[in-house]
């Protein structure tokens, strides 16, 4: 489809879909850049539930470039220790994360924090309309219209798919989501605790693993700990359509000494647990005419990655400043593409092998796991693990 120049700066305006991370990202991104941004989110409101992330590289670097970092906490905690946790719950110790991971410093924190710093920044300058969702959505040379379920119609100059791995959008204008997604035969839960595990320092972090289970306790600075369960099962779609108790306690029994059944208890009484299979994205092309996508709409790395956020941000700070140097929108979207491409398809890969190390596949991917802690856990192995985390930015131009 062909496409005009952009028009006038005082005249643009976008339509984002999800008010996730990289939703509300696109929007301040796009507001600072000129932009008139309008949120369409389909939840009620906002949510603030969510698992730990490693924040560093390209995300890093543009949360920095925002001016949002400052207000990022990093809930480590100095004095924080890293356990293994073995099959009679006996805690040997583990693999600490290193201060400086893809070029950059690294945080530990929050999905929460990272919304919440984003929606701080765009809630007195961007509308966001909760309740609502894509129906339809049509374009020609100069617009983009999107019909919502409410019956409303918006038309603008752009419009983001920003609204997650299952996305409406990508579902609209790409076609199925079954063409895109390719899963793993793995099944994540997660959910905030009450209160840390007896014995467990605030900053502690706790870990569990076995061929084909995983379980993970990350403590942090004034938050409750968040449990982290994963396991394997050969049909993740069928098992996520069960109830989440029933289903991690037939995963999960006999497992983990006394650490995991007070995990499944947390998971029992939590108003807010995410249960889902996990999957990666793989598209040919991240936009069509006046239609892209972004975060885990376009590229889902999965977890395993640790880089999903950041390359959410990343993603968008970016776009936002290749809509500025003018030309076509066709032109700006895909130089934005052909910058983050290689670095997100790096990560995807990246996602294929850590996975082993989230969750050994079988007795020997345990015992190499195993191994690999242990050694890293002496003086050489220590700065190895360090030189080689720390080595290689990964940040964007």
């Amino acid at each position: 489809m062909p496409s005009s120049s952009l028009p006038p700066r005082g005249a643009r305006r976008a339509l984002i879909v999800g008010s996730g991370i990289s939703g509300l990202a696109a929007a301040l991104s796009l507001h600072r850049a000129g932009w008139q941004p309008l949120i369409i989110e389909r939840a009620p409101g906002r949510r603030t539930n969510g698992y730990f992330v490693r924040f560093n590289g390209a995300g890093y670097t543009a949360a920095e470039r925002l001016g949002i970092l400052d207000s990022l906490p990093d809930r480590r905690d100095p004095e924080g220790r890293m356990f293994e946790v073995d099959s009679r719950g006996r805690l040997t110790p583990g693999l600490a994360f290193p201060e400086q991971v893809n070029g950059t410093p690294m945080r530990m924190l929050l999905r929460s924090d990272l919304e919440r710093v984003l929606y701080e920044a765009v809630q007195d300058l961007v509308e966001i309309r909760y309740g609502t969702g894509p129906a339809a959505i049509t374009q020609d040379r100069d617009h983009v219209t999107m019909t919502l379920t409410d019956g409303s119609v918006e038309s603008a100059d752009l419009l983001i798919g920003a609204d997650g791995v299952h996305s409406t959008v990508r579902s609209l204008v790409f076609g199925p989501e079954d063409l895109y997604r390719k899963d793993f035969d793995h099944v994540v839960a997660a959910c905030a605790m009450d209160e840390p595990l007896p014995g467990m320092r605030e900053g502690d972090a706790l870990v569990a693993t076995a061929p084909g289970r995983s379980a993970w306790i990350n403590s942090y600075r004034d938050h409750p700990p968040v449990a982290f369960l994963l396991y394997r099962t050969p049909w993740p779609a069928a098992e996520i359509r069960k109830q989440p108790a029933s289903a991690l306690r037939q995963a999960f029994a006999d497992f983990g000494g006394d650490i995991v059944p007070a995990m499944l208890d947390a998971m029992d009484g939590s108003e807010s647990v995410l249960f889902d299979q996990v999957s990666q994205i793989h598209l040919n092309r991240w936009s069509q005419g006046r239609v892209v996508l972004l975060g885990d709409s376009a590229w889902c790395m999965t977890l395993h990655s640790g880089q999903g956020s950041g390359m959410g941000i990343a993603g968008a700070e970016l776009l936002a400043r290749l809509l500025t140097e003018g030309g076509s929108l066709s032109a700006a979207l895909g130089t934005w593409e052909q910058k983050l491409r290689p670095l997100v398809t790096r990560h995807q890969k990246e996602a294929l092998r850590m996975r082993h190390f989230f969750m050994p596949a079988n007795q020997l991917g345990y015992l190499a796991r195993r191994g690999f802690i242990r050694a890293t856990n002496t003086p050489v192995g220590s700065k190895l693990t360090k030189v080689l985390m720390s080595a290689h930015p990964r940040t964007l131009a």
